[in-house]
């Protein structure tokens, strides 16, 4: 498939372009380090592509699989562009930190807990998830795991994620990326995906007792 193709294609180029990023934030930024035994820089970097490996082959699995797809390869290449984007530009762009605080430990800590939030989702899934608008035969509602709490808790540790990187990292063009472009490019996939979701029966059952993203808030 063609947007299946698009997103591996644009893990690549990510992944290509954190590497390179990463180098040379290495250069400009190894002092502030200096009297921690290790970069916390590098250890963030590291933990992101831990996460783009292991959601890779998620795309790899769309390709293959069965079911209706609905015409959001828009949405996606605005959502994925989006989320490269803000950790690129976290890495290019000065932080106005300058030197280790809180705030990179504490953003730290958050990346992690959204990027488990995500992966805890995508494993509840299981077949029924992926990275494109679709359903599949004997599609059935899945309420178990963080779907006890919130019906897109995928898109919900997809924020918390990339809140963690503005706040390790901030800076005024990544915050603008994640505040302008990622958030509501999630929030029109949310739309879209509820159009396919409400059809399917159970859903609204499901979706009566559970807010989309946070617990009593929306």
């Amino acid at each position: 498939m063609k947007s299946v193709g698009l997103t591996l294609k644009m893990s690549l180029v990510l992944f290509l372009g954190i590497v390179a990023l990463a180098w040379t934030r290495q250069w400009r930024t190894a002092s502030i380090w200096s009297d921690y035994p290790v970069n916390a820089d590098n250890v963030f970097v590291g933990l992101y592509i831990l996460w783009l490996l292991v959601e890779t082959p998620v795309a790899g699995r769309d390709a293959d699989s069965e079911g209706k797809k609905t015409s959001d390869s828009a949405t996606c290449l605005v959502y994925g562009t989006a989320q490269a984007l803000t950790f690129l530009s976290a890495l290019w762009f000065p932080s106005v930190w300058h030197s280790p605080n809180i705030a990179h430990f504490f953003g730290m800590g958050l990346f992690a807990a959204g990027g488990c939030c995500r992966l805890w989702a995508i494993r509840t899934l299981g077949k029924f998830y992926s990275h494109l608008v679709r359903t599949i035969p004997r599609h059935t509602i899945v309420d178990s795991g963080p779907y006890r709490f919130v019906r897109h808790p995928a898109y919900a540790g997809m924020l918390i994620a990339n809140a963690g990187i503005c706040i390790a990292f901030l800076n005024a063009v990544t915050l603008c990326i994640f505040l302008f472009a990622l958030v509501p490019a999630i929030l029109l996939r949310i739309r879209i995906e509820e159009r396919v979701l409400f059809a399917i029966e159970g859903y609204s059952h499901f979706a009566q007792n559970r807010k989309r993203l946070f617990p009593g808030i929306w």
